[in-house]
């Protein structure tokens, strides 16, 4: 089963919403990732607690992307790095 933040969104390039997930496997297993960079080699692990406190202080307001999956889905396989869209319900600015 794939731990999601459901509460975080993103969306897809189809436009389907997705959310941050735990890592299962390698170094970041038990860890969502982010990255403040252009590139997909620069993914620092986080654990829930300082993922939101990154949106909370506004971090990933202008920059950044969490690697994320569409919500139901059962393995990593359709995983991208999206930028964060809404937190809470609300969006982020």
């Amino acid at each position: 089963m794939i731990e999601m933040l459901e509460d975080i969104e993103g969306l897809n390039d189809e436009g389907v919403i997705c959310h941050p997930f735990k890592g299962q496997q390698g170094d970041k297993k038990g860890f969502y990732s982010y990255t403040f960079s252009s590139d997909n080699k620069t993914f620092q692990p986080a654990t829930e607690t300082k993922l939101r406190q990154l949106i909370e202080t506004g971090e990933f307001a202008d920059k950044g992307r969490i690697r994320m999956v569409p919500k139901g889905a059962t393995s990593t396989a359709q995983a991208g790095a999206m930028k964060v869209q809404n937190y809470k319900g609300k969006p982020v600015r």
